[in-house]
């Protein structure tokens, strides 16, 4: 009985198969490719569907930022979209065999010129404007109302831990705002620097290590966003996202009351860092409310970068030598924590609430 191959491909001439054979792995490459985007929509759709973010958000400063990321949207798209409609009209018309007209002469047209250069032109300079505009009403530092919450936000490896200094309460992976109160954020890190992004809020804004940011927000509805670390600082910062949520302002104070366990100061706060081997994976934790027995532990971490040394691996947060014996926060009264490094860029005082901070680059 004679073999049967099989393999259709190999009963092919050498050339013939080898295309069969390219055609095949690039069917089943697609396929793959198709069951992969399908696999990431349904990831992403099930955070999006759970999550406010830039197209559906729930604060007056978002809502701007997504007005205006439409509009500027829709304005390039005088420029981009010329080009997307001639492409296949100029192909069609000028293939193999159409019959058009052949002029390898021509160079020159003054109103092709006038609308290649003048329609591009014209649409960066209004961008331009609008983005001028955008920056100097959306600035991250300007307070939002009277009375505005105070949040002392510090990053560390693979969570957030969000300070409460006037309701005397630590939250860890997790946020918490009420809705029509301006919120106030002071943003440092005690590790790498990171980026937050408070998804369904605001914008993206820098936090580094010793230096202290600023962001104002609020909600004027509620729901739930995603504070995201979006800096590309290694393995297991890219799920670093911890739930932010807008509630009334009863449901606030009932969350407030929460608050269980041993207080946080600073020398329960090394408890909070990851070490040894732990460094170099991403551990999820669940959202813990405690009281905070320390109202200066935000200006503690920032003065730890403040000591006139650089911070050995054994005391640096996020090294896999770190020890917690030797990473103490630096002691002292609050109003000294800071006495010798008060000054930020811009000259102003870090150590206080009520006065600005140094800015660092802001998306917002």
């Amino acid at each position: 009985m004679p073999h049967i191959a099989t393999d259709p491909t190999k009963a092919l001439p050498v050339g013939l198969a080898g295309l069969m054979r390219g055609r095949v792995a690039r069917r089943e490459g697609r396929v793959a490719g198709l069951v992969l985007a399908v696999a990431v929509a349904g990831i992403v759709g099930a955070d999006a569907a759970a999550a406010a973010d830039l197209l559906s958000p729930i604060g007056p400063v978002l809502a701007d930022q997504s007005t205006h990321f439409l509009r500027a949207a829709l304005i390039a798209l005088v420029a981009v979209l010329p080009a997307i409609i001639l492409l296949p009209i100029m192909l069609y018309r000028y293939r193999l065999g159409s019959g058009a007209r052949y002029t390898p002469e021509w160079e020159f047209n003054k109103w092709f010129e006038a609308a290649i250069w003048g329609i591009p032109v014209l649409v960066i300079c209004v961008l331009a404007y609008w983005l001028a505009q955008a920056t100097l009403e959306l600035d991250p530092y300007a307070p939002l109302g009277d009375d505005p919450l105070e949040i002392d936000l510090v990053g560390l490896d693979f969570r957030y831990l969000a300070l409460y200094p006037d309701q005397q309460v630590a939250a860890v992976d997790q946020i918490v705002i009420p809705v029509g109160r301006p919120v106030t954020i002071r943003l440092t890190t005690d590790t790498v620097m990171q980026s937050f992004l408070p998804n369904g809020f605001a914008g993206q804004i820098y936090a580094m290590p010793g230096m202290v940011t600023k962001l104002n927000l609020s909600a004027d509805q509620e729901g739930q966003g995603l504070a995201t670390q979006t800096q590309f600082n290694g393995f297991g910062f890219a799920n670093m996202r911890v739930p932010m949520r807008a509630v009334l302002q009863a449901e606030f104070d009932a969350w407030i009351t929460g608050a269980t366990g041993a207080a946080l100061d600073a020398a329960t706060y090394p408890t909070l860092v990851v070490t040894g081997a732990e460094a170099d994976e991403f551990h999820e934790t669940s959202p813990v409310l405690r009281p905070l027995g320390d109202a200066c532990l935000f200006d503690r971490v920032v003065a730890r970068y403040h000591q006139g040394t650089a911070v050995p691996p054994e005391a640096q947060p996020g090294s896999t030598v770190y020890d917690p014996a030797k990473g103490t926060l630096p002691g002292g009264a609050c109003d000294s924590v800071l006495a010798d490094s008060h000054l930020g860029m811009d000259g102003t005082d870090m150590t206080h609430h009520d006065h600005s901070t140094a800015p660092a680059a802001s998306g917002q």
